[in-house]
């Protein structure tokens, strides 16, 4: 199995103009070194699959006096081609020696809807408060941030759903109860208005303006959580990608994929429809299209050349 030792992040100023804390540093070590894992993916690019998993934190003081976050990189060493019973093929990644599952794969499912951003994609702490101000919703939700250490990473919006909304888009691993019926229809509506609120307010203020959004709409729950990825520059296609005609396919892919026993499922919008992407197991392997593997490895070797 291939390891290499890298930085992490420092108590240095950073390219985002953040300086992070020694006591910071510390508390990233239990989420590297427990028994769940952080992935090692490339650039952030959420629809990239893993090249495996970090490992081995550690805090040490350099000769500049300053404290630097290191871990090593763990890459997966073991490739393997799969057939589901549809015909479908896939590339299947994993450790030859080693089963780490993802700690990204543990999250406990809401009671409303959270929406989360990167401040790196706004130009200001006013612009933030004007996006969250101008996204009143019906719907009960609460908002979060979330961070990614790359000069200028994609705009990205995340908005995490609870049961009632994935049932009612879908994709919530079990059928609507009758009785349930009428209420998750009013909540689908709410879910639409927000929705379309959000990617709007999204699209107009989030930088680097050149490049599209991903509007990233998670189900988390302990059973599997479901993933959704929708990359545009269009406010219409995010809602028109949810809607029953489009969403109508889903959770019988996912009852077929739950057969490979994953704890996270990925689908991303291409070509007007929903494909499945890659799914992550509970025993830390990683399944998925050859396209993304390939677009992965591509970006990568890129990368390393640079």
């Amino acid at each position: 199995m291939k390891t290499e030792k890298i930085i992490l992040s420092s108590t240095h100023l950073d390219s985002q103009s953040t300086i992070i804390l020694e006591s910071a540093l510390y508390s990233a070590l239990p989420s590297i070194n427990g028994q769940r894992k952080p992935r090692l993916g490339v650039e952030h690019i959420r629809t990239f699959p893993p090249l495996g998993v970090l490992n081995n934190g550690e805090v040490k003081q350099g000769g500049d006096g300053h404290f630097y976050l290191i871990a090593e990189n763990y890459f997966f060493d073991n490739r393997e081609y799969l057939e589901l019973e549809d015909g479908a093929r896939f590339i299947m990644e994993s450790f030859s020696e080693y089963e780490f599952p993802f700690n990204e794969c543990d999250e406990e499912e809401l009671n409303k809807t959270l929406i989360s951003i990167d401040p790196s994609n706004f130009e200001s702490p006013d612009d933030i408060n004007d996006f969250f101000n101008n996204i009143n919703s019906e719907l009960d939700t609460d908002k979060e941030f979330h961070g990614r250490k790359s000069l200028i990473p994609d705009p990205e919006i995340i908005i995490s759903i609870q049961t009632a909304i994935a049932l009612a888009l879908g994709m919530g691993l079990k059928k609507i109860p009758e009785k349930m019926g009428d209420a998750i229809g009013d909540d689908l509506v709410k879910f639409y208005n927000l929705l379309k609120k959000v990617s709007v307010e999204a699209l107009k203020r989030s930088i680097p303006k050149n490049r599209p959004n991903n509007f990233v709409i998670i189900y988390p729950n302990k059973k599997c959580i479901i993933e959704l990825v929708v990359t545009t520059k269009s406010a219409d296609l995010v809602l028109e990608s949810v809607l029953p005609d489009k969403m109508k396919g889903i959770n019988e892919k996912i009852q077929m994929l739950l057969k490979l026993k994953p704890e996270k499922i990925q689908f991303i919008f291409e070509e007007n429809k929903w494909f499945f992407n890659y799914l992550l197991t509970e025993n830390g392997k990683v399944i998925g299209r050859e396209k993304s593997f390939n677009e992965r490895d591509e970006t990568y070797a890129n990368l390393l050349k640079k």
